[in-house]
């Protein structure tokens, strides 16, 4: 098991086909919750999920969501095989984050993805690549690199075939904020700005700053600061990488901006912050 990955990801298990039998009583269907965010490819067989009022069918090719503290149900009617990754939401990489916030808007309630030939057979590959990377001994930067891709190529996936229902109620001024916050995960490490974010939902960047601050609770920048300060602090806790290459790669332009903006945040240098966390 990669001590690297154990930042975000806590399990990943296959499970063989098997149905239940009717004398098992209750047994037939299997209700639970749990404490880690959980991600499952359906490989085989078909069933149902379900949560308060949802009742999904699902069968081969389907990816299932599961956030944690749900309290949800499965039963499966064809026998059926699977592979399950169980995952901290909270601890996920940055760039993958962005790819939830939909679904996080909305915790109680499970969310399904129907994926082709092609991208089944994507995320197949991408999770036992992750799964070979779990239980691998390696703890290199490289290994922890390869495991994040995956994991990412999977959200991905995930992402783009997800089924969503719309919501006739949301405001055009959140689907903007949505729409935001998906750009900033996305080119947080990059030269972003906010007048060119503005600029390409057509507000000025005080209107986009009033309409930000007001859903979120912070300005753009500072949320684009946070995000820069906590993935760095992620990949201080999980990688060997050197502190300025991580500046680089969280999107400072130099390592003394980065160094004033973490002790400003944190209260402490990374190097001291490293010191203290890694181990943990």
């Amino acid at each position: 098991m990669s001590d690297m990955a154990r930042g975000f990801i806590t399990s990943i298990e296959r499970f063989k086909p098997h149905t239940f039998q009717a004398e098992q009583g209750e047994g037939l269907f299997m209700s639970h919750s749990h404490e880690h965010d959980e991600l499952t490819l359906i490989l085989g067989g078909e069933g149902y999920y379900s949560a308060h009022d949802q009742n999904i069918k699902v069968s081969e090719g389907d990816l299932i969501l599961i956030p944690s503290g749900l309290h949800h149900g499965f039963v499966c009617t064809e026998p059926w095989t699977g592979l399950s990754v169980h995952f901290l939401y909270a601890k996920v990489p940055a760039y993958c984050q962005y790819l939830f916030l939909n679904a996080y808007q909305k915790p109680h309630r499970l969310w399904s993805a129907r994926l082709d030939v092609d991208d089944r057979s994507w995320a197949e590959m991408s999770l036992s690549r992750l799964e070979r990377g779990w239980h691998s001994e390696e703890t290199s930067d490289n290994s922890y690199d390869l495991m994040r891709i995956a994991f990412e190529t999977v959200l991905l996936l995930f992402h783009r075939n997800v089924v969503v229902a719309q919501d006739a109620e949301l405001s055009s001024d959140k689907r903007i904020v949505q729409e935001v916050l998906k750009e900033i995960h996305r080119n947080y490490n990059t030269p972003i700005t906010i007048h060119e974010i503005a600029s390409r939902h057509y507000l000025s960047e005080s209107m986009l700053r009033k309409k930000f601050s007001e859903a979120v609770g912070v300005s753009p920048k500072q949320y684009v600061i946070n995000l820069r300060i906590e993935e760095a602090k992620r990949l201080l806790r999980q990688t060997g990488k050197a502190i300025e290459y991580i500046s680089s790669e969280v999107g400072f332009t130099s390592s003394s901006r980065f160094y004033e903006q973490f002790v400003k945040s944190v209260g402490v240098t990374p190097l001291e912050w490293r010191k203290q966390h890694q181990d943990k």
